[in-house]
């Protein structure tokens, strides 16, 4: 908790001083992992609410540091639990041309599951069964290694980004992909 209340103040002092940017948009964990239906469907798309502040430091010339927190908060959870994400986003960005940036970096993110105790009934496959729900929040930590690009409109003040996530990037078998999709409005 002290390393985001330290974080909220260095965004809250470099507003004075620097450019800032607002991010909204959705983010999609586990793309194309997540089974949808009992036909095998994956999951490519969900609206999970995004929303982030992030500070541009330039580097030199067309390179950037943009470093970003974010907040992600999942509609669709079982019942009696809620979800969100705590994102801290270290990425670079480097100019291409006046409307195409490339976007490059690491993540680090807080996952957190908040439980409120109870029974939930579920399918089993040839019925339901009830089991028990968390009553308590559990939080997971975890890096990700990210890559994209950011088409950049309006005069400059607008941006379409789009972030694809790599989890578990140095293990082959383990690894999962999330993309974060945002309209960027800079400052």
């Amino acid at each position: 908790m002290k390393l985001l209340v330290t974080l909220l103040i260095f965004f809250l002092n470099s507003f004075l001083c620097h450019a800032y940017t607002f991010h909204t948009g959705t983010y999609v964990p586990y793309f194309n992992k997540i089974q949808t239906n009992t036909s095998g469907d994956v999951k490519k798309f969900d609206l999970n609410p995004y929303i982030g502040v992030s500070n541009q430091l330039n580097l030199s010339g067309p390179h950037f540091f943009m470093p970003e927190l974010g907040y992600t908060y999942f509609t669709e959870t079982a019942k009696n639990t809620e979800k969100d994400i705590i994102h801290l986003n270290y990425n670079f960005l480097y100019i291409l041309t006046q409307s195409f940036a490339l976007r490059y970096g690491l993540s680090n993110n807080w996952y957190r599951l908040k439980g409120q105790g109870g029974s939930v009934q579920l399918s089993n496959g040839t019925g339901s069964t009830n089991f028990p729900s968390p009553d308590k929040t559990v939080t997971t930590y975890y890096t990700t290694l990210n890559v994209g690009g950011e088409y950049i409109f309006g005069s400059r003040k607008f941006g379409l980004r789009f972030d694809y996530q790599t989890m578990s990037f140095q293990e082959l078998d383990n690894r999962a992909y999330n993309y974060l999709l945002t309209l960027n409005f800079y400052r």
